[in-house]
């Protein structure tokens, strides 16, 4: 742990340590003035534009999931379309599923979850390639599919993208003797089988989901707002 005690002489590397420190915990947004400075820090990235060299900087951004924070990166941009100039990567894809992994049905603002579902779009659009990008797995799938929302139409919400990724990932098998891939197979079922547990209305979620992943949680509850702030109203609604 840095020492913060007063001394005579600092060097370079202890001041970076010191900078480095500061702003992961402002980014944590745990309370008012620390959200107020992560919204600023984000206005400022959003200021300085979106590019191949920051993008992670940007996807740091999400990690506490404060629909303030995301707001004020995004500004008047679509959040589906934001990383559409990124060309998708390994790191990009994993970074997104891990975030997923921590996040909570209704626990997320939903132009959070836009973000990263139109980056899975545009890598899985084309299955075969974003396969072979990022290898997909059950629990990848899983991730996704715990965001849907029976109580909402396909269209609504983010229910559309996801049902789009799942279809796009279903759509890619492989049939062709010696060459099947089972595992593909096996992916591309799953996924089949999220979207209709969808669509039918005598299944649930948890028919083809595990049950601990599906708990939902409300963010308008638990967010942190800046000072002097008028309460968050969901544009959704």
């Amino acid at each position: 742990m840095l020492n913060l005690q007063w001394k005579n002489i600092w060097t370079d590397e202890e001041l970076y340590k010191l900078q480095i420190s500061t702003v992961s915990k402002f980014l944590k947004c745990e309370d008012q003035y620390a959200v107020e400075a992560a919204v600023e820090f984000a206005k400022y990235l959003n200021y300085k534009g979106l590019n191949s060299d920051n993008y992670p900087l940007f996807m740091e951004m999400l990690r506490e999931e404060n629909h303030n924070v995301t707001d004020a990166l995004i500004g008047d941009s679509n959040a589906f379309d934001f990383f559409k100039q990124i060309q998708p990567s390994y790191y990009l894809i994993d970074y997104c599923f891990k975030l997923l992994y921590q996040y909570y049905p209704g626990g997320v603002y939903d132009k959070t979850l836009e973000i990263i579902f139109g980056i899975l779009y545009r890598n899985y659009h084309r299955a075969k390639e974003g396969y072979k990008l990022y290898p997909l797995t059950i629990e990848n799938l899983n991730s996704l599919g715990k965001f849907l929302d029976k109580s909402k139409k396909q269209t609504e919400g983010v229910n559309r993208f996801i049902l789009d990724i799942l279809g796009d990932i279903a759509e890619y098998t492989s049939r062709f003797g010696d060459e099947a891939d089972e595992e593909i197979n096996k992916i591309a079922a799953h996924a089949i089988a999220i979207r209709n547990a969808f669509f039918d209305r005598r299944l649930d979620m948890s028919n083809v989901l595990p049950e601990e992943i599906l708990v939902r949680k409300d963010y308008k509850k638990s967010a942190i707002n800046p000072r002097k702030r008028v309460p968050f109203k969901d544009t959704k609604k």
